[in-house]
């Protein structure tokens, strides 16, 4: 009873010493953030939450959301591991544009106001990338993604400079090829034709078109979709990268262990390779294999890279593009390089992260399109309009990279894409941090102090659908006075709000020799603000490869919609016979079902490291002139 005693009172002093420290961490964590000058909240629960609530916070919230008064409180909302997403309109109409969330282990803020996002992306010195946040995806090394400082500056004077025109030129052409095998691939599905095509889901498709894409256009090497015969790729074979021949010590081709690896990241980012190594669940045994087949396959094509640099193979060929010049700067030594050069690993980790980064980006905003398109059935034959008055009758192999983009970027096709990365934009939060002393920070006419280790987020969410900076009409599915959380593509042929950058001609501040070139005319689509629209971010840390994806999703789109239209399947409430008989409102009357559920699938997205869909909505693609429901739509 005694040792009892003494345990009681033992642990006793362990939990009050620990609630000690809490609250006084979190008393000098207010001191701060009332001395800062921004509006903020208590929580118990971190901004940005550890694994812990990660795992556990739909048990609690879940719960508690069961309590129908609850839904109306605050503070669930400022807890919620997702807020950034559910709740970003909330939040910044409750706290502000800028407002922070104090804990004991944490002080956060979260800005959604351009002005401030702007020196929030440009002062490089005072918020800095907080790189161990990036841990997830740093499962080569580092990266141009994952470093800071010298560091990145070193990756980015290699990597940044390989998103040249040329390559873009290349991403135009693969795009326009993989878009057309997207559509074959879909003819070949069991009861499907090349005039009807019913996809269950067009994400997987969308994802082997983007990994498609950026194989080829990135790193030289063709794929094929299955059923192709691979005697097609002729000299292009690479046994394992792209065939299903596997050399050496591989046990997995290339594209399985590159879906391993996507969806089971997580574990790596937990828990170290060698504690995964004896861990006796399979999961973890076959995410270690893919793991490790991914590098030697990385490794294996940058050994290829250096042997067609060495043998004279050009960019022309379209054999050399992205990877080139990351091969080519291993070859250079520290000393005599001028700083311009990587290691071996450091090759195979931007590899991985311009694969990585480029085929997530693009594959679910082609998707999502896909699905807004078929929701919103006016905005598609609007889209098809446009289509054919640029590209007329002229086959896809006289499509024009220097002339039809252009136009296509500047016309619906653009303004599809561009509401999609506005309304979901792959990165809800773009993190930066306070090293060092606080940081002024000036918006709205006053100067407010951020704090010393504040964790920031700048909410994508929050400013891309903040009615102060977009043009906006008043919702016609909601109650709202704006219709900002809905999808109209229309919002970019609006001049009510034209930014200052109107006439610009650099997507992004130009360094090392980055690629400027832009799609943005005076004429063409709204230009917003600096600090408004930012789904590839701002700065100099903006995504090199933002062009290379709207090439690539403008070519798919263009190429899928000049032929066939896209409606969604709604046989789970009439059969096609049922169907025929109808009049237009007792179509619009079905059709509006599946309009209904596809939006709440949508709504319900997660965002991990994307933000993507939960869930699939089966779509039909038919000839155009033979829809069902576009005429219940457009006159």
């Amino acid at each position: 009873m005694i040792v009892l005693g003494y345990f009681v009172v033992g642990l006793g002093g362990l939990v009050l010493f620990w609630l000690t420290n809490k609250l006084s961490a979190l008393n000098c964590n207010i001191s701060a953030a009332k001395s800062s000058g921004l509006p903020y909240r208590i929580s118990i629960i971190d901004g940005v939450p550890g694994y812990l609530w990660l795992a556990t916070h739909d048990i609690f919230l879940g719960t508690l959301h069961k309590f129908t008064p609850s839904r109306s409180w605050l503070w669930p909302k400022i807890a919620h591991v997702h807020r950034s997403w559910h709740y970003a309109q909330e939040m910044r109409e409750a706290l502000g544009e800028v407002y922070l969330i104090v804990s004991p282990g944490q002080i956060f803020m979260s800005c959604s106001n351009a002005e401030a996002n702007v020196q929030l992306t440009t002062r490089r010195r005072d918020f800095v990338k907080p790189v161990e946040l990036y841990a997830i995806v740093d499962v080569f090394g580092p990266s141009i993604l994952t470093t800071e400082g010298e560091e990145w500056r070193r990756h980015r004077k290699i990597v940044a400079p390989a998103f040249s025109e040329k390559s873009n030129s290349l991403v135009w052409k693969e795009s326009l090829r993989q878009g057309l095998e997207m559509i074959e691939a879909w003819s070949r599905l069991d009861g499907n034709t090349s005039g009807k095509m019913t996809v269950e889901d067009t994400a997987p498709y969308t994802a082997t078109m983007a990994l498609h894409v950026i194989s080829a256009a990135g790193f030289g090497v063709r794929h094929l979709w299955a059923g192709e015969d691979e005697e097609n790729l002729g000299s292009n074979s690479v046994p394992g990268f792209n065939t299903s021949k596997l050399i050496g010590s591989h046990t997995l081709t290339f594209k399985e262990s590159l879906k391993t690896l996507l969806h089971s990241i997580i574990w790596l980012a937990i828990f170290p390779t060698s504690l995964l190594q004896k861990s006796p669940f399979k999961l973890h045994k076959k995410l270690l294999r893919a793991f490790f087949e991914c590098h030697e396959y990385f490794s294996e094509l940058s050994e290829l890279k250096m042997k067609q640099i060495e043998q004279g193979e050009t960019t022309e060929g379209g054999t050399m593009d992205v990877m080139g010049p990351l091969v080519k700067a291993s070859q250079r030594s520290p000393e005599d390089s001028k700083g311009s050069y990587l290691t071996k690993q450091e090759v195979i980790s931007d590899s991985w992260i311009i694969l990585f980064a480029g085929h997530e980006t693009s594959a679910n905003i082609a998707h999502l399109s896909l699905l807004f398109l078929a929701i919103e059935l006016e905005k598609q034959a609007h889209l098809q309009r446009d289509i054919d008055s640029i590209l007329g009758s002229r086959p896809v192999d006289e499509w024009s990279y220097e002339i039809d983009l252009g136009r296509l970027y500047n016309g619906m096709v653009g303004a599809v894409m561009n509401e999609t990365l506005r309304l979901m934009p792959p990165i809800i939060d773009i993190p930066k941090i306070v090293r060092g002393a606080p940081q002024p920070l000036t918006f709205d006419g006053k100067t407010v102090s951020v704090p010393t280790s504040t964790m920031i987020h700048i909410s994508a969410v929050g400013v891309q659908r903040n009615p102060r900076y977009w043009p906006s009409s008043p919702s016609k599915l909601s109650n709202k006075t704006h219709d900002l959380d809905d999808w109209v593509p229309e919002h970019w042929f609006s001049s009510a709000k034209k930014g200052a950058e109107t006439t610009t001609t650099s997507d992004s501040g130009s360094e090392d020799g980055e690629n400027t070139t832009s799609f943005d005319t005076s004429d063409g689509l709204l230009v917003p603000p600096k600090g408004v629209f930012l789904p590839f971010a701002e700065g100099a840390r903006a995504c090199p490869g933002r062009r290379f994806a709207q090439v690539e999703i403008i070519a798919v789109l263009a190429v899928i919609f000049k032929t066939y239209s896209l409606e969604l399947d709604v046989r789970e409430w009439a059969s096609d016979a049922q169907i025929e008989k109808m009049n237009k409102d007792q179509r619009r009357e079905i059709y509006q079902k599946g309009m209904t559920k596809a939006r709440k699938l949508i709504a319900a997205s997660q965002s991990e490291i994307f933000l993507q869909m939960r869930g699939n909505y089966p779509v039909r693609f038919v000839k155009r002139g033979e829809e069902k429901f576009m005429s219940c739509y457009v006159e």
